[in-house]
């Protein structure tokens, strides 16, 4: 994209392209709703690899890692996924955490171009869409973040003649760190040598589902949130079967925000801009800053 991003630079382990190679799909297209493509991330990895209980930290060395306040897709943030060793089979599988590129680029693609518009998967279709649905049963990841950020649309006309749109930022109320769903997939560069690290692509997307009733004022989809109780089915690797899993997205709870798990406030327009990756992106924006923004929880006007 031509953006310079503040990154920090870790480790990929090189075995992962190797323990993927036997799953590639060849099925055809799928489409997406584009909806979560923002969110911030800051947490140091050692603080990620306790909160997920994860065995195998690869990051480190020279792969860069998205770690910012404005994290967009086609960048390469952290996941955990969870995989049997190769070779192992009798082994228990083991959790890792990664550096994938957001952007899912399914198997059978001519090239990798498309993975900038695949940001996101509904849900509804998960499981049936041919760009997911074998990655939906086979190789689901969790999306560390500490908040999403989406745009409130206001009644009020800009300069331009468009709408105002005020930006929020969605965590958890304890300020812990928030996991969505995710699934990822493999691509193959056939252009480049057989040995060559870079012929293979690893990408992931966020599913999205329908808004929670008071977050529906923000856009009418929303990540789908893992609770904790539900992290470890949800990237079991050994959960395969298409009902089971249409089961496990049904016990995700959707009333996180109303039941107060989830907070919403509003930031600074600055975060529209990929390049402002600045620490205070995720500070409150004062009442009196605000044009034309209703409260997410009541409707009423509150700036």
């Amino acid at each position: 994209m031509g953006v310079a991003y503040r990154t920090q630079v870790i480790t990929a382990n090189a075995g992962l392209v190797s323990e993927l190679v036997s799953e590639l799909v060849s099925q055809g297209g799928g489409r997406v709703s584009r909806m979560c493509g923002r969110y911030a991330l800051r947490r140091e990895f050692e603080d990620l690899v306790e909160e997920f209980e994860v065995d195998d930290n690869t990051l480190g060395g020279d792969v860069t890692v998205t770690l910012s306040t404005n994290v967009a897709p086609t960048t390469t943030p952290p996941v955990v996924m969870e995989r049997f060793r190769k070779g192992e089979p009798d082994a228990p599988p083991t959790r890792s955490l990664r550096a994938l590129k957001w952007g899912l680029v399914p198997s059978w693609s001519k090239d990798a171009t498309g993975g900038s518009r695949m940001v996101n998967a509904r849900v509804e279709s998960l499981l049936s869409k041919p760009a997911f649905a074998k990655a939906a049963v086979a190789r689901r990841c969790l999306v560390p973040v500490d908040a999403w950020y989406e745009w409130q649309t206001t009644d009020l006309v800009g300069k331009d003649g468009k709408p105002l749109k005020q930006p929020f930022a969605v965590a958890n109320a304890d300020g812990s760190v928030l996991s969505l769903a995710g699934i990822y997939e493999f691509w193959k560069d056939d252009s480049k040598a057989p040995d060559d690290p870079a012929r293979w692509l690893v990408s992931f997307a966020i599913v999205t589902t329908e808004a929670e009733k008071g977050l529906d004022r923000l856009h009418e989809r929303m990540p789908l949130i893992v609770p904790r109780e539900l992290r470890d089915s949800w990237v079991d690797p050994e959960l395969d079967d298409p009902d089971d899993v249409a089961a496990l997205i049904d016990a995700v709870p959707r009333d996180l925000f109303l039941g107060g798990s989830l907070d919403a406030h509003p930031v600074s327009r600055k975060v529209g801009n990929v390049r402002n990756t600045d620490d205070d992106l995720l500070d409150p924006v004062p009442l009196s800053e605000l044009e034309g923004v209703v409260d997410l929880r009541t409707g009423e006007l509150i700036g």
